[in-house]
């Protein structure tokens, strides 16, 4: 792990790491201490992309109360939550925060493909369900 402020070869910070390894204790002292929630690695993630990915809810909460921002992109346009439908294996609880945050489950990716469709493409897991229907309304 690299300190709060040096970035590895890769452009990540402990911020990063934390948020991946479902650190959410030192994640909380990272984000105390001043680290920035929206770091961008050099592939364009961001602390909540690990966290979606890694599917650890917690540190998926602490990360946009800290004020993420829920829809960013990464150099191939898949935000968090795309991240986070491809990792869940039919689980929902990171899917879900990130939906309730205002995650847009509709937002293609530079392949157009969005979450919602991704969702539909998996086919040993049932991943929809997590999803709101297609009419926009999330209930």
């Amino acid at each position: 792990m690299v300190s709060m402020t040096e970035r590895d070869r890769l452009g990540r910070a402990s911020v990063h790491s934390a948020a991946g390894d479902g650190d959410v204790d030192g994640l909380r002292a990272l984000l105390a201490r001043g680290a920035d929630p929206g770091a961008v690695d050099a592939e364009g993630w961001t602390p909540l992309h690990f966290a979606a990915q890694a599917q650890v809810p917690a540190a998926v909460e602490v990360l946009l109360a800290a004020g993420a921002a829920v829809d960013v992109v990464d150099r191939h346009g898949n935000t968090p939550l795309w991240r986070a439908v491809f990792c869940s294996r039919g689980e929902g609880g990171t899917i879900r925060l990130l939906l309730e945050d205002g995650a847009d489950p509709d937002r293609d990716n530079v392949h157009g493909v969005s979450p919602r469709a991704l969702a539909g493409r998996i086919a040993n897991y049932d991943v929809a369900v997590h999803l709101p229907a297609g009419d926009g309304i999330f209930s």
